[in-house]
């Protein structure tokens, strides 16, 4: 079972972070100071680290990642960071040794795919087949027929969460803290189930609302 190491000042976010990974069945230890986030370290030896630059206390993200690195050059350490995805922010973290550097905000389902690449573990094959609709997560495409749809990256991932949960409705709470991490996205869920909607006219499948409680995917009878 792998161990994942969370340091991360948001609570919220962390707690979301922490329960989605554990329900994967991995080990998740959360914290918001760089000097726990140490402690944790050298006690628990995680196989991979979630690391924010921006923490609680008198110790940054990078500073954590520097000390590591003196001792363990394998570990992989994912950045995370709100700030601009500056070539500065992306040359320093590289020359401390960091996996990947990911740019807030940020899904749980891209998180999980950075975590399983740098552990090497290999990612299921997302594929919905409703009637003669064919929904791929891992290429964020729609098909049906001779039509052949892009989704953007936040709709993919809004699909996701309505494809999993086929007739079932997913809670407005349930899109926004595990795809956008806060609970300010409602005109942004909105937008992107409005895209969805267009790219899906014409296929086996539509997207219901239910007001003021959430979305619901369901297949369409002849």
């Amino acid at each position: 079972m792998s161990k994942l190491l969370i340091v991360e000042n948001n609570t919220d976010f962390a707690f979301v972070i922490h329960w989605h990974f554990e329900m994967l069945g991995m080990t998740v230890f959360t914290e918001q100071t760089g000097s726990e986030a140490l402690h944790v370290y050298k006690e628990q030896r995680p196989d991979i680290i979630l690391l924010d630059i921006n923490l609680k206390g008198d110790i940054d993200g990078k500073e954590v990642a520097r000390t590591i690195r003196k001792t363990d050059k394998e570990t992989p350490i994912i950045f995370m960071s709100g700030y601009s995805k500056s070539p500065k922010d992306i040359k320093e973290v590289e020359i401390i040794g960091c996996s990947y550097f990911l740019k807030k905000p940020i899904s749980l389902y891209e998180i999980e795919n950075h975590i399983k690449k740098a552990l090497n573990i290999s990612l299921k094959e997302d594929v919905y087949q409703f009637k003669d609709t064919t929904i791929n997560i891992n290429n964020r495409t729609i098909a049906f027929g001779d039509v052949k749809k892009q989704m953007s990256d936040k709709e993919n991932s809004v699909l996701h969460l309505l494809s999993e949960n086929l007739n079932n409705v997913v809670p407005l709470d349930v899109f926004y803290k595990k795809i956008w991490g806060n609970n300010s996205a409602e005109d942004i869920l909105r937008n992107n189930i409005s895209s969805l909607r267009k790219k899906l006219k014409g296929s086996d499948v539509h997207i219901k609302t239910l007001k003021n409680r959430g979305y619901q995917l369901n297949i369409i009878e002849e």
